[in-house]
C-alpha cells in the first residue's frame, strides 16, 4: 500500500456495482452505526444504485487504492430540513485495513468542498451514534459544531442517542 496510489474521485453511474458492493459491506460490518438495515441495502435495484450516483443535487465520492475502491462518502440534501437548505454528509466508510492512516480527511474535504459550492445549502450536518468515538473525532476535527442529540430507533432494533453536528457553509464561502 503506497500512499501515492491513494486518491479520491466522484463516482458516476458506471461505478454502481462497486459502490453497491462496498456499501453493502459497510452496512453489514457496522449495522449498529448506520441508519439503514442490511436487508434493505442488499435488496435495492440497479436503478437505485445508479440514481445515487447521478450527480443531481448530491455527490458520492470513492476512495481508491490504485483501482480498488476502499472507501466511500456522500453528501446530499437532508430530508429533515423542509427548507432544503441543509446538506448531510453520510455513508462514511473506509475498509478496515486502510483506517488510521488519515484517509478520512479525503472524505471530509471532498464533501465539505462540494457543500461550500452548492449554494442551495446554508449548512452541512453530520451525525454519529453514541459511543462512535472515531466518527466524533473526525467530525470535530473538520470544524463541525455540536448541535443536538436525539434518541432514535437504530436498524439493529435498539434505541440509542444520535449526536448531530453542523457546519456553517455561509461562513466558509
Amino acid at each position: 500500500m503506497d500512499k501515492n496510489d491513494i486518491y479520491l474521485r466522484a463516482l458516476t453511474p458506471a461505478d454502481w456495482e462497486g459502490f453497491r458492493a462496498i456499501r453493502i459491506r459497510a452496512v453489514n460490518m457496522h449495522t449498529g452505526y448506520v441508519l439503514v438495515r442490511p436487508d434493505k441495502t442488499e435488496n435495492q435495484t440497479s436503478k437505485y444504485w445508479k440514481e445515487m450516483l447521478d450527480d443531481k443535487g448530491k455527490k458520492v465520492f470513492g476512495l481508491f487504492d490504485k483501482d480498488k475502491l476502499i472507501g466511500i462518502t456522500t453528501v446530499f440534501t437532508w430530508n429533515k430540513d423542509p427548507t432544503g437548505k441543509t446538506g448531510i454528509m453520510a455513508m462514511n466508510f473506509i475498509e478496515p485495513e486502510y483506517r488510521g492512516k488519515g484517509y478520512s480527511n479525503f472524505l471530509y474535504e471532498a464533501c465539505i468542498g462540494f457543500a461550500k459550492n452548492y449554494f442551495k445549502w446554508d449548512k452541512l450536518t453530520i451525525g454519529h451514534r453514541k459511543g462512535n468515538e472515531a466518527s466524533r473525532k473526525g467530525i470535530i476535527n473538520h470544524g463541525f459544531q455540536f448541535k443536538e442529540t436525539e434518541e432514535i430507533e437504530w436498524p439493529d432494533d435498539t434505541r440509542d442517542i444520535e449526536y448531530r453536528y453542523e457546519l456553517n457553509l455561509r461562513g466558509l464561502r
